[in-house]
């Protein structure tokens, strides 16, 4: 009662404030209101080449992510904790033509953005496995003022940028929208893995951090994010039986969420925490086998056709919880197991779904062709491109 209380006074801050800005005009601006990132650094780029926009980056609290081609005063770190900086930031909000978002920001409830204004969601992920929006069963308790806010929140998405027909239908159940809201351009990160310069770079880059991964195969096994699952002292994987099985050929790296503290774990010979400090795309790039849940991450690491097990050892616990948008096992682009006794298996005789990960590939990535980005920024500046 208490958080839904502050919530709504602080929306109703923010919406007098954003209505007072409004009296000013549009600029030739472009705000990115970001919260994780690697959309929208790829979205920077793009931007500041082609155009003449001005690019703002309002950088969240948690938002880990280091920008590049925006002068050091046009980021700022946009929290209601610093008055100054969220009234710069709900000002150029309220100013600029055209708004990029990379999540769900419930300041945008209080956002009635002008009739010129352009708002896209770049969202943080491919595709998804887990329910999310409108969808969660998570929000289900929730108070009728909650949903009025998060559609409020949704229904300022004027675009929202997808790589294939398949997650244009997610976004639609999730957020309440409609066809004309998707802008089939692809995901602006997905051109990474369509870049094999990128790619040994990134490749070259982490192998200079791990050393004990060369000469070695790599497995890394990154699993989903857990509700208030925010301290981690034990794995559902069993490392020292897979040490014993594979140790020999292969290196494991463990990737858990940036938000997840991993407590008690010391690296090993076979194992090294990299939950921390390491980008995931760049560990992708010289990722072998990807052992993962309900993470989105295949939905991108299906580009580079390579090997993935799934190993979902809570699955019934979380579609009761969370939900998930398919019948997982069908769903899912390689084989499904339950315990580090089937992924060591899986990995000792090769039984993968090559055919299976080709087909989520050419279903989930059908506009993600490495041009990605390009095509976003003609579609949104197509009458300003080169001005």
């Amino acid at each position: 009662m208490f958080r839904e209380a502050g919530l709504s006074l602080y929306l109703a801050v923010v919406r007098v404030l954003f209505t007072v800005c409004s009296v000013l005009p549009l600029k030739n601006k472009t705000v990115m209101l970001s919260a994780f990132g690697d959309n929208i650094q790829q979205v920077i780029s793009e931007v500041s080449q082609e155009t003449s926009s001005r690019i703002i980056v309002l950088k969240e609290p948690g938002c880990r992510r280091t920008f590049h081609d925006v002068p050091e005063a046009d980021i700022i770190q946009f929290s209601p904790k610093s008055i100054t900086n969220h009234f710069k930031g709900i000002y150029h909000l309220a100013t600029s033509k055209v708004v990029f978002v990379d999540s769900y920001h419930v300041i945008l409830a209080s956002c009635d953005f002008k009739q010129d204004v352009t708002c896209i969601q770049l969202w943080h992920a491919n595709g998804a496995v887990k329910l999310f929006g409108l969808r969660d069963k998570t929000i289900r308790e929730r108070s009728r003022s909650a949903h009025r806010r998060f559609r409020r929140v949704y229904q300022r998405f004027h675009k929202v940028a997808v790589s294939s027909d398949a997650m244009a239908e997610i976004f639609k159940a999730a957020f309440g929208l409609k066809d004309d809201n998707m802008l089939k351009t692809g995901v602006p990160r997905t051109d990474f893995f369509h870049s094999q310069t990128a790619l040994d770079a990134a490749k070259d880059k982490v192998t200079g951090r791990l050393p004990q991964t060369e000469d070695k195969q790599v497995i890394l096994y990154a699993p989903t994010f857990r509700d208030d699952d925010f301290e981690v002292c034990t794995l559902a994987l069993d490392i020292d039986t897979m040490a014993s099985a594979v140790g020999g050929t292969y290196h494991l790296l463990i990737h858990l969420h940036p938000a997840v503290d991993f407590e008690g774990f010391d690296n090993t010979s076979f194992a090294t925490d990299v939950s921390k400090g390491y980008d995931i795309f760049e560990l992708l790039s010289i990722t072998d086998i990807l052992i993962t849940d309900y993470s989105s991450i295949p939905f991108e690491f299906s580009t580079l056709k390579k090997p993935m097990i799934f190993y979902p050892y809570d699955l019934e616990q979380y579609e009761e919880k969370r939900g998930i948008w398919f019948d997982y096992e069908s769903f899912v682009p390689g084989p499904v197991v339950q315990n580090t006794e089937g992924i060591v298996d899986i990995i000792e005789n090769r039984t993968y779904n090559m055919e299976a990960i080709e087909a989520f590939d050419r279903k989930w990535n059908t506009y993600a062709d490495g041009n990605a980005t390009r095509r976003l920024i003609q579609s949104i500046y197509k009458n300003s491109i080169g001005d």
